[in-house]
């Protein structure tokens, strides 16, 4: 981005040396990131990279997990051949068409297949306990 003097804003900053809190390692910000925190009004990292990851993956383990788990989980398609992606209205994949995951019904235990990753923060039930709870 130009700044009023005609140069790029990444030029003016120089790259600065930092001790990250929680190694205590010397890392480099460079004058490229200095330009895009200042732009988007975002301080400069206490954390070396390596660290910014280690707590990015921390963040995110429960998410990977679950997709970690339905990649290992038993996945049934209903026909290969006929299996398509829905989109859900913002444009993102929201799942594939025709295939069933195994689940564990909360309620009586058995083993049942669900249309959707099942999450360990939310019940699954097989058709006849969900029916049971809704009152059908």
């Amino acid at each position: 981005m130009l700044n009023h003097n005609g140069s790029h804003d990444h030029d003016r900053h120089a790259e600065q040396m930092r001790r990250c809190a929680a190694c205590n390692s010397e890392y480099a910000v460079t004058s490229a990131e200095q330009a895009f925190r200042n732009e988007h009004r975002l301080g400069i990292p206490s954390f070396c990279p390596e660290c910014r990851s280690s707590q990015r993956a921390g963040r995110n383990a429960d998410i990977i997990a679950i997709y970690d788990r339905s990649a290992s989980t038993d996945v049934a398609d209903f026909s290969s051949s006929s299996a398509s992606v829905s989109r859900s209205p913002n444009g993102g994949k929201s799942h594939v068409r025709g295939q069933l995951y195994t689940a564990v019904c909360d309620a009586c235990g058995s083993e049942t297949r669900v249309p959707f990753v099942p999450r360990n923060d939310r019940p699954v039930y097989c058709r006849d306990c969900y029916n049971a709870r809704r009152g059908r």
